[in-house]
């Protein structure tokens, strides 16, 4: 769903109809004539401006604060993992790919902000790529954060996670394929997507432009896939799982010292907090051009209005990620300390913090989870 898209029919009530000039010699069939619309002088063309102005500013506030905070936490992220002393576990491999994922996105908002005030004066390549990155960031993200849900279901729940899960070629292997996943979603939007001009707002925009004759199919197979690739699909799996795992937990009286699992959960939420009002609203937006709802031109700019608010929720989650291993990340923040701090004293502090939280976790399973956590 693009932000830019403006509306392309009219109220249902009115109708427009264009006149011959009068000195004109032809005429319609009388067979013909009963099956002309009435004609209403009061119809206008249904045009999405009051949204326009409103994204004109509240685009930019959002992208740059998202830009500023996720370039430096997801920067973060990749430092710690890449300079850290201690052996990467299961988890970092992917953690480090999240923010990997995040961080290609990011750097894509002040393009993303510009447009939404200037319009798209940054050619033609940079819209695909930028199109593109968005997607790819988008279906990889969500379907990491599944195999982490999945993964942590094998250990608490079946009692060990298979061994091949822990073997770095099965690590490989599944990393390409989600990322190979995020690339067929992108490769769509790289084809699809470039510069066109829309006259309702006198400027140049990077959106999707499907073919006429069939780009309304080609949209409404888009939103279903990413509907259900891209958010249901991933999110019943980690339901599922998050629901034996908490169970499990607290039957046996362990929900309290599982830290890691602390952190996973609020991941989960934040994405499904993030994410879940502007899959909604898709969902309104396949009902409504299937038929199912009537299109009205009042209700289309309130779901215009939702899509571009909900949408810029929804891409903060890229942002949200660093903020949750620095707040509830002992790890992280001992790593943290270490790479970018100089008081030894500080250091000494977080050590001792991390031993003591992690000491029931680690009499547990034996194992740390995460250097960030």
């Amino acid at each position: 769903m693009e932000l830019n898209q403006s509306t392309d029919y009219e109220d249902e009530e009115y109708y427009e109809v264009e006149f011959l000039p009068a000195h004109s010699s032809f005429s319609f069939p009388p067979s013909q004539l009963g099956t002309l619309p009435a004609f209403n002088p009061n119809a206008q063309p249904c045009l999405p401006t009051d949204v326009r102005a409103f994204a004109h500013y509240f685009g930019p506030l959002v992208f740059s604060l998202v830009f500023v905070f996720g370039l430096v936490g997801n920067s973060s992220v990749l430092a710690i993992l890449g300079r850290s002393h201690r052996s990467w576990h299961f988890a970092d491999h992917y953690l480090f790919q999240l923010a990997v994922a995040d961080l290609l996105l990011v750097l894509t908002f002040p393009l993303q902000a510009a447009q939404f005030v200037h319009g798209w004066t940054f050619g033609e390549f940079l819209c695909k790529v930028t199109g593109g990155l968005s997607t790819m960031n988008v279906c990889t993200s969500i379907l990491l954060l599944t195999y982490l849900s999945i993964e942590r279901y094998f250990v608490v729940v079946k009692g060990a996670a298979p061994t091949f899960f822990s073997k770095l070629p099965h690590v490989y292997l599944t990393s390409a394929f989600f990322w190979a996943i995020g690339i067929a979603f992108a490769a769509v939007d790289f084809h699809f997507q470039t510069v066109t001009y829309v006259s309702e707002a006198t400027t140049l925009v990077c959106q999707l432009d499907l073919e006429v004759q069939d780009a309304n199919s080609w949209k409404l197979g888009l939103q279903l896939s990413f509907f259900v690739l891209g958010f249901w699909g991933p999110v019943l799996t980690m339901i599922y799982c998050y629901v034996c795992i908490l169970t499990k937990l607290h039957r046996n009286g362990l929900l309290h010292v599982h830290l890691p699992l602390h952190l996973l959960v609020v991941i989960w939420i934040t994405f499904i907090i993030c994410w879940a009002p502007f899959h909604c609203l898709i969902l309104v937006d396949i009902s409504q051009r299937l038929g199912h709802l009537k299109r009205h031109c009042g209700w289309e700019k309130v779901l215009d209005l939702g899509l571009v608010i909900s949408k810029c929720l929804a891409l903060t989650h890229c942002c949200l990620n660093p903020l949750v291993y620095a707040l509830g990340g002992v790890g992280f923040r001992r790593e943290f300390s270490r790479i970018f701090c100089r008081g030894r004293r500080t250091r000494h502090r977080l050590d001792s913090e991390e031993f003591s939280q992690g000491a029931d976790f680690s009499t547990i399973h034996g194992m740390d989870y995460s250097v960030m956590m």
